[in-house]
C-alpha cells in the first residue's frame, strides 16, 4: 500500500528490488555533507576511448539506487552496447533543489546540488577517461525539473538534457540564462495529474497544496526555441497508433535551423500522464494517468543525444 507520506513526496517512482549489482556506489564531501551517487559503467571492451557520460536524476521521494527500476533497467542496457556511462546521484531527504521553492523542505533550502553534480563530473573526470564534450542530463518530475535547472546553470558542462514530464518553474524562468545554446528533447503527457501540461500549480491532488507554478509545455518550448535560436521546424511526424489499448498516441515535432550547439525536439504524448514512456506503471491510473508502450523513451533519448554533431 502506498502511504501518504509516499504521495507528498511527489509520486516519484517506486525503488525497484531489482538486483543492484550492475551499479557502483561512490560518495564525495559537498557542503560538509556527505552526498552519494551510483554509477553504471559498461563492458572494459567499450570503454577503449573517452565514455560520454548520462546524468539520470530521481524524482521526489526517489533515490538514485531505485531510479534504474523506473526504465526496467534500459538505459544500463543502451550502455553496455553503446559504450557510455550512467550516474545515479542521490538528492538530500530524496528531493532535489531544482528551481521552484514552495516544494523544499527546509532541509532542501541552502542545497546546491546544482554545485553537488558538478562536482561528481569532476571527479570523475580524474578517475576516468571522459569525453567532456559528451555529457547529458536526463529525468522525470522533480528530475526532470532538476535536469531543466543544470541546462540553465551549468550549459558549459551539459551537451544537453532530456526533460520529462516537467518544465520550469515560473520563478525561475527569469534565472534561466544558459551561456550557450544546448540541446533539448522534451517528453510530456497531456494528461499529466501533477505537473499540468498548460501550467499552473504542481499538485499531488486536485485540491493539495501547491508545489510551486510551473510554465506550460508551450511556453517552455518556446523558451528553448529561442534560447538555440531554432527559425524552423519540420512537419509534425505522428506516430503509428501500435498500442490503442495503452490509451496514448505519440507526436514528433523536431526544431531545425538552430545555433551551433542548440538542437530541440519534442515527443507530445497524447494522453499521457506524469510516467515515463516504456517504463514502469508505478502507481494506478487514476492517479498518475497512463503510462505509453509507444515508444521506448530511453531509446529515443538516447538516439537523441547519439545525433548530436
Amino acid at each position: 500500500m502506498i502511504s501518504l507520506f509516499s504521495l507528498g513526496s511527489f509520486f516519484t517512482p517506486l525503488a525497484s528490488k531489482a538486483q543492484t549489482s550492475d551499479l557502483l556506489p561512490q560518495s564525495l564531501t559537498w557542503q560538509n555533507r556527505e552526498r552519494t551517487y551510483w554509477i553504471h559503467l559498461p563492458p572494459e571492451a567499450k570503454m577503449q576511448g573517452p565514455l560520454p557520460i548520462l546524468f539520470h536524476l530521481h524524482g521526489g521521494g526517489g533515490t538514485g539506487k531505485g531510479t534504474p527500476g523506473l526504465t526496467y533497467r534500459r538505459f544500463n542496457q543502451i550502455a553496455d552496447r553503446e559504450g557510455f556511462m550512467v550516474v545515479y546521484p542521490d538528492g538530500i531527504d530524496k528531493s532535489w533543489n531544482d528551481g521552484r521553492t514552495d516544494h523544499l523542505k527546509p532541509e532542501n533550502k541552502e542545497v546546491d546540488d546544482v554545485g553537488f553534480i558538478a562536482e561528481i563530473i569532476k571527479r570523475l573526470k580524474e578517475t576516468y577517461p571522459i569525453d567532456a564534450e559528451r555529457i547529458f542530463t536526463t529525468g522525470m518530475s522533480n528530475g526532470g525539473f532538476m535536469s531543466s535547472r543544470l541546462l540553465c546553470d551549468r550549459a558549459d558542462l551539459f551537451r544537453g538534457g532530456a526533460i520529462l514530464t516537467a518544465s520550469l518553474s515560473e520563478d525561475y524562468l527569469p534565472k534561466c540564462q544558459p551561456e550557450k545554446p544546448v540541446a533539448v528533447l522534451v517528453m510530456n503527457g497531456t494528461d499529466d495529474p501533477l505537473v499540468p501540461y498548460e501550467g499552473g500549480d504542481v499538485r499531488v491532488f486536485k485540491r493539495g497544496k501547491s508545489r510551486g507554478r510551473v510554465i506550460s509545455n508551450d511556453d517552455y518550448l518556446a523558451f528553448w526555441k529561442e534560447q538555440n535560436g531554432c527559425t524552423g521546424q519540420e512537419d509534425t511526424v505522428e506516430l503509428p497508433n501500435k498500442r490503442k489499448w495503452d490509451g496514448t498516441t505519440v507526436s514528433i515535432t523536431t526544431y531545425t535551423n538552430c545555433h551551433t550547439g542548440g538542437a530541440l525536439k519534442f515527443y507530445k504524448i497524447i494522453g499521457g500522464g506524469h510516467t515515463w514512456p516504456g517504463g514502469l506503471q508505478y502507481l494506478g491510473k487514476r492517479l498518475i494517468g497512463n503510462t505509453s508502450r509507444e515508444i521506448n523513451a530511453c531509446e529515443e533519448i538516447w538516439a537523441f543525444f547519439s545525433s548530436l554533431e
